[in-house]
């Protein structure tokens, strides 16, 4: 299957280990799922991860995100529309 990357908006900050980020997240039905991820997967100036769509709506999208959530949940997320950026953004821009 091939999946159309995009951006994810979330709440990012230092993670453990200095290559890796720990990123927080909200679902469309109102929970938080985190996560840690590397530094390539992270634009940490506009609080973005990167993520794989697998279906978008009008009101919502159904993604895959990278890593395993700490919340124990499944890695395909329903996330509102509007928290998806699909283009291409200048990393750390």
């Amino acid at each position: 299957m091939n999946l159309e990357m995009g951006w994810l908006k979330c709440k990012v900050s230092d993670g453990v280990f200095p290559t890796e980020y720990a990123v927080s997240c909200n679902s469309s039905d109102g929970n938080v799922f985190s996560f840690f991820a590397p530094e390539n997967y992270i634009d940490p100036i506009n609080n973005l991860v990167r993520v794989r769509i697998m279906e978008c709506q009008s009101e919502s999208c159904l993604i895959y995100i990278p890593f395993d959530p700490l919340e124990g949940i499944n890695r395909v997320v329903k996330v509102f529309t509007k928290d998806i950026i699909t283009r291409e953004i200048a990393h750390g821009a």
